[in-house]
């Protein structure tokens, strides 16, 4: 498994969504990925999001012979004020449900126990089971759903507004609006 360190800041990836784009768009055909799994648009975090239109502008950018399929995780969201961890906002298709062996719930328990600094948010998410589905059509203008976004609340100065114009901005310069 390869993996690649873009060296955008924390928060900031939604700054230049048609370059994250571009990148990944010129990655894929290198790869030839039959699938490609990503974060669900939700609302949680703006660069799950920014990394969700990353993936979907990226794979409409290829010829349809060269699309893969887009498959999605949920990880949070807000709903009625509060966090919901691991599970997909409704009314977006059929959910797949995978239980993990042992030895899987031990490896996964190992790996979230590397991000010291995130463990009081990881201590909200169930290590088991995981959920994944086709990933739907999202149109990135719009809101992931109503009410605040999970990242309004934190507090971190960016709003869903915000988001959404700078994704707006970037369907046009890739000439996906």
């Amino acid at each position: 498994m390869r993996t690649a360190k873009l060296g955008i800041p924390d928060k900031e990836t939604f700054l230049d969504l048609a370059g994250l784009s571009r990148w990944l768009a010129e990655q894929l055909p290198r790869e030839q990925p039959m699938a490609v799994f990503t974060h669900a648009y939700e609302g949680g975090h703006p660069d799950h999001d920014a990394a969700a239109f990353a993936v979907h502008t990226a794979c409409q950018q290829l010829g349809a012979e060269h699309r893969p399929a887009i498959s999605e995780m949920p990880l949070y969201h807000a709903r009625y004020g509060h966090m919901v961890t691991n599970r997909f906002l409704p009314a977006h298709g059929r959910e797949l449900t995978v239980g993990l062996a042992e030895a899987g719930r031990r490896r996964k328990r190992r790996m979230v126990d590397c991000f010291c600094t995130q463990r009081e948010l990881l201590s909200r998410f169930e290590l088991d089971p995981e959920h994944f589905r086709s990933a739907p059509i999202y149109d990135f203008r719009t809101p992931p759903h109503s009410g605040a976004l999970m990242y309004e609340m934190f507090g971190w100065g960016i709003s869903g507004p915000q988001w959404r114009r700078r994704a707006k901005e970037a369907l046009a310069v890739l000439g996906l609006d």
